[in-house]
């Protein structure tokens, strides 16, 4: 099984600037589909508490049911 990092790479060495472009321009429908940051943060306040320290921004869950899980679906890959 492959990490998502591998497979990108594995997508631009085995396609031209051509195809990538296309693909690229094809995926800017999915721009506007989400949350902004702006709204995520908002939002994640409720859940997590947003810490800044020395050299990184640490998010303390407030909630321990949302923590990641130990294991992944591998849904993306």
């Amino acid at each position: 099984m492959s990490t998502i990092l591998e497979n990108l790479k594995l997508y631009f060495q085995n396609n031209s600037r051509e195809q990538i472009d296309k693909d690229w321009a094809e995926s800017e429908k999915y721009d506007k589909v989400g949350l902004t940051i702006e709204e995520l943060m908002h939002q994640s306040q409720f859940f997590y508490k947003l810490e800044n320290k020395d050299s990184f921004w640490g998010f303390n869950c407030l909630n321990p049911i949302l923590e990641n899980p130990k294991r992944t679906s591998d849904f993306l890959i």
